[in-house]
Formats: C-alpha cells, structure tokens, sequence
C-alpha cells in the first residue's frame, strides 16, 4: 500500500489515480504477478503468487540509458504483467472491445502517449497501436466521424488557472443528439458534475448574450 504518487501535490495534475493502492489489489486478486522496473541503468524484478512475494526484489539486469524517438529501449519505466485468479472471479476472460475502448481514450486525452494493445489468446495475433496527436480536437472528429459537421473544425479551447488546467473541444452536426464527455485527470463522468454544469452555463451565456 502507499505505492502512489498523491504525497506530493504537483503530481497528479492530468492523471487519477487509487491512493496507491492499485498494484497491491491487483496483485491480491491475481494467480500470478509479475514486476520489471527500469530506473537509472539497472533492471529489477520481482514476482508474487497468489500475492506473495515469490523472493525479494533483485537486479537482475542493465540497460543503456538513451531515449530515442519512437522506442521503449533506453527508457525508464514498470512493466506489470498479471493474470487474474479464478478463485477470486468466476469470469477472467478480458474483453478486447472494453479494453480498446478505454485505452483509446487515454490516448486522445493524453496527446503524443502511444498506447499499444495486444491480443494473443488466438491463432491469429492482434495489435493495434493508439497514437493521437490531435488530443481533444481529434478526439472530437473521432466521434463525429459518420455524422455531418456544422462548422469547418472543432473550437479547441486550453486555459490554465490556479494550477488548473481546463481543456474543451466541440464540435456541432447534423445529429439531434448531443454527445458530452467530461473527465477529471483521465477519470470519466458519465453522470458530469459541477465543471460540466459550470461549462453548459458559460456557454449558454456566451451564446444567448
């Protein structure tokens, strides 16, 4: 527990988060868990059966630290590898179209990441690299692809206030349909809330005079 990054308070500023204690669940509720951390030139693992540590965590290699475009190699960072336990859940099949459909999101809502999801489990594997540099303005003409547009290009809208970064993206069509998104730090609000609100009366205000 107490794994996370919300002790400092510059840390979350764009993305949610558990209070540190999503690996710890994870790896409780998993038949196998295995960990592989990059940091500062040395390669450490460790893995966990059933949630307990199979050893301690050791070096177990090195790597070069050089960062060039468009590669993992040289890079910092985890690898979590994990397969749920059939003793916790009665399902532990991962549904391809959930999983593409929120990654998908995280890549528009974090312009330039480059996500890759794969699907092994069959003959015939499955790869499909989500990269957008567009971020909401793309985002936007993802949604509305089959629809018509009522204006040349979406009104992308960033402002930063108190710490707070706001970002907005619309777009009208043809469609009678309204289709709102809102997020706080990559997290969704299928129900909205009080930023939501505040933006439709700002811009209910703008629009009437």
């Amino acid at each position: 527990l107490h794994a996370g990054g919300k002790f400092d308070q510059n840390s979350y500023k764009v993305s949610g988060g558990l209070h540190g204690v999503g690996v710890s669940v994870v790896n409780a509720l998993s038949a196998w868990l295995k960990l592989k951390i990059r940091r500062n030139g040395e390669i450490f693992e460790m893995s966990f059966t059933h949630g307990n540590a199979d050893a301690p965590l050791k070096v177990t290699g090195s790597y070069v630290q050089d960062k060039q475009p468009g590669t993992y190699e040289g890079r910092s960072g985890s690898e979590i590898t994990f397969f749920p336990s059939a003793e916790t859940f009665t399902m532990v099949e991962f549904d391809y179209n959930t999983l593409e459909h929120r990654l998908r999101e995280l890549a528009f809502l974090n312009s330039g990441v480059r996500i890759v999801l794969t699907d092994a489990r069959h003959a015939d594997l499955v790869r499909h690299e989500l990269h957008y540099d567009g971020g909401l303005e793309e985002f936007v003409k993802y949604l509305d692809r089959v629809k018509k547009p009522l204006i040349e290009a979406p009104i992308a809208i960033r402002a930063e206030r108190d710490g707070i970064t706001v970002e907005v993206a619309m777009w009208w069509n043809d469609s009678y349909h309204e289709n709102v998104l809102a997020f706080t730090n990559n997290i969704p609000q299928r129900d909205g809330g009080t930023h939501l609100a505040g933006f439709r009366a700002a811009l209910t205000r703008q629009i009437t005079g």
